[in-house]
């Protein structure tokens, strides 16, 4: 078969188009730093990008519970913290006047701070972070505990989404901590004792010794299962940082360009186009010599 010079023109025409258009398409992809831009010309491959971007919104929201459940339960830990060390002084203060030779009106003294010590414990049974009352239960809009050291929140412990398919159990007991539901009332217990310091009662504030040890080591129980819950949280963030960092990595495989990748593309192409137009030229050039 012959090939002619208008053989050759047409095919260096359509090599010249395909070029221009591969050029265009690499200089833009340069220029955005993405595979494309329109769901039109890649439609599986923007599926994909929608659907793994949906899946990162997902493990955002996750981040979200994560983040506000660590904020309560941090609080939690520091007013069981606090809490013990209200506690440990209430101890010292029962062991000082426990003595016999410690006369009645250094007692009335320690009654008015064992009084000073209950209020600042129902501060701490109540305490707040992120708008809800940390020891109330579901009742979180509640105030947990009444002057008188009555409990008005519930049982149930707040569960949350920290993953696929996972959810942690991030509330905090009042109850055990505080109340008889763990084993001893604490707000009863310290009561008995500034009431004993008062009465000037000898057999009450040895009692009392007694009591605020266990109300210490409820309180100490109640911290120890923050702790545990906050390092569940902790795994639970690991793992979603993990799977949001696979999804990004995926996603920029499917969307982002190689730039090293696309110069070589671009300067390929760049040199076809050219070689592509002097031959288109060269056939030109010919075709007017025969002409002439």
């Amino acid at each position: 078969m012959r090939i002619t010079d208008q053989m050759i023109f047409r095919r260096s025409t359509r090599d010249i188009a395909t070029q221009r258009s591969r050029m265009f398409t690499l200089q833009e992809q340069s220029a955005t730093g993405k595979k494309f831009q329109s769901i039109d010309v890649e439609p599986v491959s923007a599926e994909r990008v929608r659907m793994l971007r949906e899946a990162k919104q997902e493990a955002q929201h996750y981040e979200k519970n994560i983040t506000r459940s660590k904020t309560q339960l941090e609080t939690a830990d520091t007013a069981l913290d606090e809490a013990t060390n209200l506690l440990i002084r209430a101890k010292e203060i029962a062991l000082a006047m426990g003595n016999e030779l410690t006369q009645a009106p250094e007692r009335t003294v320690s009654s008015q701070e064992i009084a000073s010590l209950y209020d600042s414990m129902l501060n701490v049974a109540n305490s707040e972070a992120a708008g809800e009352f940390i020891f109330a239960g579901f009742m979180t809009d509640t105030r947990p505990f009444q002057p008188d050291g009555s409990y008005v929140g519930d049982s149930n412990l707040k569960e949350v989404d920290v993953g696929p398919s996972s959810r942690a159990v991030v509330g905090v007991s009042g109850e055990n901590a505080f109340t008889v539901a763990g084993g001893i009332d604490v707000f009863a217990e310290m009561e008995a004792l500034r009431v004993a310091l008062a009465a000037d009662d000898d057999v009450g504030i040895q009692t009392a010794i007694g009591t605020i040890d266990q109300c210490i080591a409820q309180v100490t129980r109640s911290r120890t299962d923050v702790g545990l819950k906050l390092n569940r949280l902790d795994v639970s963030e690991n793992v979603r940082q993990t799977l949001e960092d696979s999804l990004t990595k995926e996603e920029s495989s499917v969307i982002d360009i190689d730039p090293v990748d696309t110069f070589m593309r671009l300067s390929e192409t760049s040199n076809a186009l050219q070689e592509a137009m002097a031959v288109a030229q060269k056939v030109t050039s010919n075709s007017l010599l025969t002409h002439l």
